[in-house]
């Protein structure tokens, strides 16, 4: 009996096994959204933990007024560096209404300390944070490596047409190694499959 398996199958058969062999963990990861979590105050009372990765906040500054404030809070745990805070709206907005009255700001507790890059809003352009300080005579960058630093952001506005939803995303990386990914006895067995149907193919070909 001959076993036969063409080019195809065996491609196909060989992607299926390095996708789940080298699938890591580069997923965003939602810490808080209003629209499951709770709508955010503005005295910041909610604070979450950041993880390693990406970092979701997601929010909605509804079409106002009355003015509304989304402020919340979240911790930097041992071990990790935040490497960028990025602000990013989903929605078209009217920057003559929205560029007078919408103000983000965002700082932490170890500079105490504004970041000069989250003020005022203007345009629907993601605002990235600059991590450092122009306030009062302590100028200086603000801390990113810090343990259990808690970073506050929050988003103001007085008029804003139409409403708009918010992410905040935070990448961080980790002192310690990613874990390995171990395949299942399943996709080990596919694999060997593959492999087997390469070796009977390349000795036919010799015969």
């Amino acid at each position: 009996m001959t076993f036969k398996c063409s080019n195809s199958i065996l491609t196909a058969i060989l992607l299926t096994f390095s996708s789940l062999f080298f699938m890591g963990n580069a997923s965003a990861t939602l810490i808080y959204s209003e629209t499951v979590d709770g709508d955010l105050d503005a005295i910041g009372s909610t604070n979450v933990n950041l993880v390693a990765g990406i970092n979701l906040i997601q929010g909605v500054i509804n079409e106002t007024p009355p003015a509304e404030t989304d402020r919340i809070k979240f911790t930097q745990l041992a071990g990790l560096t935040i490497d960028s805070i990025v602000l990013s709206f989903s929605g078209v907005f009217d920057d003559a209404n929205i560029g007078q009255s919408m103000n983000v700001d965002l700082h932490n507790n170890v500079a105490n300390l504004f970041d000069d890059n989250f003020n005022m809003v203007n345009s629907g352009s993601d605002i990235s944070a600059s991590f450092f300080d122009s306030f009062g005579p302590e100028t200086g960058p603000l801390s990113t490596t810090t343990a259990g630093a808690i970073w506050d952001f929050q988003i103001s506005a007085g008029t804003v047409f139409p409403g708009q939803p918010w992410t905040l995303t935070i990448n961080t990386t980790s002192d310690s190694p990613p874990p390995v990914d171990v395949p299942e006895p399943s996709t080990l067995a596919i694999f060997a499959l593959a492999m087997a149907g390469l070796t009977a193919r390349r000795f036919k070909k010799k015969s």
